[in-house]
């Protein structure tokens, strides 16, 4: 047994978690999991396929590790690319298409087919009017340096619904589905009954909420899923994480998936119909108990209450159904009046701490953000605050919310004057 196939046997047993090893460690490990059929774990995985017309790629990697995802697929064969598919087009996915294209033209060979489904082209357009706001909540998101690619290689062959791209005798099977992404596909190779979903898995609660990105599709995104649950796939190739092996397997990930997706729509949208607010339907919808212990549907990276605010983003709008939202006071003016109600933002400090104390970590991050927008220059609101968010980043399991506490604590150390603890979790 391989290193890929005695990992997946392990995560599907619980010997490892996703919280000991999240589903975007980069291992660089790989493995031929079919006959010509390599996969890579890598931070966003991807699959090299060797056929008599050269490989073909399903998912390219990213900007920022384009040159040793070359060399990696260089040490499983020098063939030359024949064909590149992109799941869809977030930059970790599709972005490592540049470095093979310049390594064609170093050696003189054509340029590989890229195919994609249409609605790339709009996402990269937008990626590239919107460099600064993605680089600055990537750094946010990841805790990284600000950054962002310029360079985009856009397909060449784009398709609608579903297309069959053939390639030295090996049929690739494209079919669009909405879910993280509007452009999403996934891909499945029949004669070797491999399925590669890109980020319709990810192996944690799927990625359908994420509050600094662009709009999901929770219940597209579970129609998809039990589309590829009626394959009868042996092998799964997910966007990030373990692969699955084992057709029982696959269509149980596929299918609870879905149900976790569906239920979290359903309760939303009875919760909408019923005339309840926002703040209602986030109280009260919640996964469906009994997948509560899955290993592939952990919060680690998204949470169930962003998925529930997306829905009702897509569904009915911006408006969460409290008046004073419509059109708000500026949150400085509310701060103020906030803190003068209270004896000053020393006191809203003081009961910050206090709540913080208390395990009241929520109320005290409203209390404290108050404070600091009522007194913004104010050294010891700002190092409660960094206090009060490195706990409440420290707690949390889902990357993009430990991500966004985090950036609000260094924000705040720094006008503190202050150093905070090294966080050891990379992602």
């Amino acid at each position: 047994m391989g290193a890929i196939r005695e990992q997946a046997e392990r995560f599907w047993n619980g010997e490892i978690t996703v919280l000991q090893q999240h589903p975007m460690t980069p291992t660089g490990e790989s493995e031929e999991v079919a006959p010509g059929v390599m996969f890579y774990q890598w931070f966003a995985n991807f699959t090299a396929v060797r056929t008599d017309e050269g490989l073909v790629l399903i998912d390219t990697g990213a900007w920022f590790n384009q040159e040793e995802t070359v060399r990696m697929v260089r040490r499983f064969a020098p063939d030359r690319i024949n064909t590149a598919i992109y799941t869809h087009g977030h930059v970790d996915h599709a972005l490592g298409m540049a470095a093979f294209a310049a390594e064609g033209q170093k050696n003189h060979v054509a340029r590989a087919r890229v195919v994609g489904h249409r609605a790339i082209a709009a996402r990269f357009d937008r990626y590239k009017r919107t460099a600064g706001y993605n680089g600055l909540i990537n750094a946010r998101q990841f805790g990284l340096p600000a950054g962002w690619p310029a360079d985009y290689v856009y397909p060449d062959t784009y398709f609608e619904d579903r297309l069959t791209v053939a390639a030295g005798g090996v049929k690739f099977e494209c079919h669009h589905g909405r879910g993280e992404t509007d452009d999403a596909c996934w891909v499945y190779i029949a004669q070797h009954k491999v399925l590669c979903t890109g980020d319709f898995i990810i192996w944690a609660a799927p990625n359908a909420g994420n509050p600094q990105k662009a709009q999901r599709y929770a219940r597209e995104w579970a129609e998809a899923l039990r589309a590829m649950a009626r394959t009868g796939a042996e092998v799964l190739l997910p966007g990030h994480g373990a692969a699955v092996f084992g057709a029982v397997r696959i269509r149980q990930i596929l299918n609870e998936t879905a149900e976790y997706l569906q239920s979290l729509y359903d309760q939303t949208i009875a919760m909408m119909n019923a005339g309840a607010p926002l703040s209602e339907i986030l109280a009260q919808a919640a996964p469906p108990a009994r997948l509560a212990d899955r290993p592939y549907l952990q919060a680690v990276y998204d949470e169930p209450q962003y998925i529930v605010r997306n829905i009702w983003r897509l569904e009915g709008g911006w408006y969460d159904g409290r008046p004073s939202e419509l059109k708000p006071a500026a949150p400085a003016a509310q701060a103020g009046e906030i803190a003068e109600l209270a004896g000053g933002a020393d006191k809203l400090v003081a009961r910050a701490l206090a709540r913080m104390e208390a395990g009241e970590l929520a109320l005290a991050s409203h209390l404290i953000d108050w404070a600091v927008a009522a007194a913004p220059d104010d050294r010891e609101a700002h190092a409660a605050r960094a206090k009060i968010y490195a706990a409440r980043a420290s707690e949390s399991a889902a990357t993009m919310t430990r991500g966004i506490f985090r950036a609000a604590a260094r924000e705040s150390a720094a006008k503190a004057g202050i150093t905070l603890p090294d966080d050891s979790r990379k992602i």
